[in-house]
């Protein structure tokens, strides 16, 4: 590893380090003129809790601006894979998987959190199905790759998703229109409206609708989304300011789908309850009288978020100190059958958090303070049901959690410039749960006449646990240019600990990571040429996996009895290392080229954990297994040790690579015309611990294209636009039948969308 990070260093050396950033042609609003042109344009972000021009910020971020999420027709947030190369976003029912370098969490359940932070507005979002309803009316979006212990704390482990929306303007009255219609009959709409309250008032009133038709053959994979945002700012002097902000959305329609292997191409989108997959699921073994569980199209998703929050900011004169208190609400309500067996869950959770910090400058020393305070309930009736066996779980779950940080950065000389964090976090958790299996008569396999077996495990726990964790980052910067800047840092994160049902004390231990990091970025040729890149290695232990296991349930003069349930276990270590390198080259203001390429070398150290088989068959999984002596639930039960080390983390392919050219073309008085293209090249990866070849993606290409026309003021625009050109067939999760060992069911990405676009500005 010290000769790939020497590597590495030389390479970045002689070229760059990477950090994704948005780039525009130009403004929208504005004539494109080559004449004044002066290079490409700045983004501000607020990675490290200020603002910042993102090329001098010593930090992996990419940073995505809101024009282009609408004219990518970013809409949920599994869309947001196709943008930045080190993403990997995946469905799971109305859950999502957030994945990023490999790092990420298969949550499934009320008991899951994310490996990678979700923030709306500086605001942390726990809940797996936090990111619905919020990508419109945003001014840009952040990605920040490694842990982010320091100052975004728990659950930063592989980095954050940072959401942040248009904001309210003083003494303006505009607004926005954008509605396209598609094909799969869809029809997205979103707007705002910007309106001042005097001088020192605005109230900002956003919405958005986004609906097509299911993407398989039973009407799975649809959207029908609507949500509404408002937001009123008030200066109420030279220093004192706040914005509050309300949003609430609704997800509705069938959800998310998978289907069977081998059943499915390009043209041949079958559904969980296809008659083709249904008669095809039930064929394999074991078959009747063994119970089948019988996919139906009455999958369903009624869910709603509701979310209130104020952003006070006032200034001491010595420092600026910023609250944010906020609440939020997710109920949540659907059941499908994506992963061959009906998953049908309610669950409601509310959270609250405050967040306080004061940032400042003094002499050479640039800093930031703060503490945080975040607590959650969330009450959750679980039903996962195979047919042959199931479980249903209620649960009541419920974190403290409190964290005191601080971050600072000292120039030592005009060039040079160190930096140290620390930041305490303490987690309490508790659990009151009911874990039970399903009443159901199922039959020994092969054994006349035929032997029932019944079973009704029952088991009540009640479990509190509390974690205490201190990260910390350390960096040096240095500007090796006007326009170039070189960084290393050592970062550390962490994932809190995760109860698990029916089983006294069942949790698993927070996971860590520490990383290396070494970069650099760079501008050259009078602006025009934007060369970044990033040498980067982590150390991951602990990590949570999450998977059918066996837990204690019974004690007899024989030993213990295990049944099966979806737990959570520390079971995996791994090694990542990589580079990232980003350029932006935009010779002219009419032409802007832009390449991403991502190399990922992620692999476990060590992976090893024990599966449950329902039937005593061997589980199907594609790495050494081992039989054990523990005694299942039933008399055909078995348990195997797993060694998976060795394997690549799940969704990590060793390369990524992202191309982009835009050329505007000026028509004089008929106003002008923006051509566009994008591609993404990816190597294949595996989806799922069970490393199974049905489970892996092969490497793809998928591009996108369109053509947009705009009047001489750019207050009208009409774009045509055609995404996944090659219809190419990518699978975004694989899950392995629980009752059917070697039965695979595949969600997939979306076919080819095409369409038309109309916006308007006011």
């Amino acid at each position: 590893m010290k000769k790939f990070l020497l590597t590495g260093a030389a390479i970045l050396c002689a070229c760059v380090p990477f950090s994704v950033q948005a780039q525009t042609a130009g403004s929208a609003a504005d004539p494109v003129d080559d004449q004044e042109y002066t290079g490409l344009d700045e983004i501000v972000v607020t990675a490290q809790r200020r603002e910042e021009n993102l090329q001098r910020a010593a930090i992996a971020v990419s940073a995505v601006d809101g024009e282009t999420l609408t004219e990518q027709s970013i809409t949920q947030a599994t869309d947001l894979t196709r943008l930045v190369p080190a993403l990997q976003i995946a469905p799971a029912s109305s859950f999502t998987q957030i994945y990023l370098r490999g790092v990420g969490t298969f949550g499934a359940n009320a008991f899951a959190e994310q490996g990678v932070a979700f923030n709306l507005d500086g605001i942390y979002l726990s809940r797996p199905a936090a990111p619905a309803g919020l990508f419109y009316d945003l001014e840009r979006l952040e990605v920040l790759k490694g842990p982010q212990g320091t100052l975004y704390g728990r659950n930063a482990t592989g980095g954050a998703v940072n959401v942040i929306t248009a904001k309210p303007r003083l003494n303006e009255t505009s607004g926005n229109l954008t509605a396209e219609y598609g094909n799969y009959d869809a029809f997205k709409t979103s707007g705002a409206v910007n309106l001042p309250l005097g001088d020192r008032f605005a109230l900002r009133l956003a919405g958005q609708m986004a609906q097509h038709d299911g993407y398989f053959s039973d009407g799975y994979d649809d959207e029908d989304t609507w949500a509404v945002r408002g937001q009123l700012r008030g200066e109420f002097s030279d220093r004192l300011s706040a914005i509050l902000s309300i949003d609430y959305a609704d997800v509705g329609g069938m959800g998310s789908g998978g289907t069977i292997l081998p059943l499915v191409d390009g043209d041949n989108r079958l559904g969980p309850s296809d008659p083709r997959v249904i008669a095809a699921y039930v064929g394999r073994p074991p078959t009747a009288p063994v119970p089948q569980i019988i996919a139906r199209n009455d999958g369903y998703q009624d869910n709603t978020f509701f979310g209130i929050s104020t952003t006070i900011n006032a200034d001491l004169g010595f420092a600026q100190l910023t609250v944010i208190p906020a609440y939020r609400k997710t109920d949540l309500d659907f059941r499908g059958y994506a992963s061959s067996f009906l998953i049908d869950i309610e669950e409601h959770s509310e959270q609250s958090s405050l967040e306080a910090r004061l940032s400042g400058t003094v002499g050479q020393l640039t800093w930031v303070a703060g503490a945080y305070a975040f607590s959650e309930t969330v009450d959750a009736n679980q039903v996962f049901d195979q047919g042959s066996n199931g479980t249903r779980i209620l649960s009541d779950l419920g974190t403290d959690s409190t964290a005191v940080f601080g971050q600072a950065t000292w120039s030592l000389t005009d060039r040079f410039r160190v930096t140290g964090g620390l930041r305490y976090t303490r987690d309490e958790k508790s659990q009151v749960t009911e874990a039970h299996t399903l009443p159901f008569v199922g039959f020994v396999p092969g054994v006349f006449p035929l032997v029932p077996i019944i079973l009704d495990l029952r088991s009540d726990v009640a479990a509190d646990i509390d974690f205490d964790k201190v990260t910390y980052k350390a960096g040096v910067e240095y500007d090796a240019g006007d326009a170039s800047l070189l960084y290393a840092t050592i970062a550390t994160g962490f994932k809190s600990g995760v109860l698990f049902p029916a089983q006294v004390n069942g949790f698993s231990a927070p996971e860590s990571m520490v990383a290396y990091t070494l970069g650099s970025k760079n501008r050259f040729f009078d602006n025009t040429l934007q060369l970044n890149g990033e040498a980067f290695l982590w150390d991951y232990t602990d990590q949570q996996v999450s998977h059918l296991g066996p837990v204690q349930v019974a004690s007899t003069p024989g030993g213990p009895i295990f049944g099966p349930i979806y737990l959570t276990e520390n079971a995996g270590a791994a090694t990542i290392a990589g580079l990232e390198l980003e350029l932006v080259y935009q010779p002219t203001a009419s032409d802007q080229f832009s390449a991403n390429l991502q190399y990922l070398d992620a692999t476990y150290d060590e992976l090893k954990y024990q599966a449950y088989s329902t039937t005593g068959a061997a589980p199907a999984i594609g790495c050494p297994i081992t039989p054990t002596t523990l005694t299942g639930a039933s008399a055909t039960a078995r348990i195997y040790d797993v060694d998976c080390s060795g394997q690549p983390l799940v969704n990590a392919p060793d390369w990524s690579l992202q191309l982009g050219y835009v050329k505007t073309l000026e028509l004089e008085d008929r106003g002008r015309l923006i051509l566009a293209a994008d591609t993404r090249l990816e190597s294949s990866r595996y989806l799922s611990l069970d490393y199974l070849e049905q489970g892996r993606q092969d490497g793809y290409m998928m591009s996108n294209a369109r053509v947009t026309w705009e009047t001489p003021s750019g207050n009208l625009a009409i774009t045509g636009f055609i995404n996944n050109i090659e219809d190419e067939l990518v699978f975004a999760n694989s899950s392995q039948s629980p009752a059917k060992p070697g039965v695979i069911y595949n969600q997939i990405c979306p076919p080819r969308t095409y369409g038309l676009r109309l916006s308007l500005r006011m």
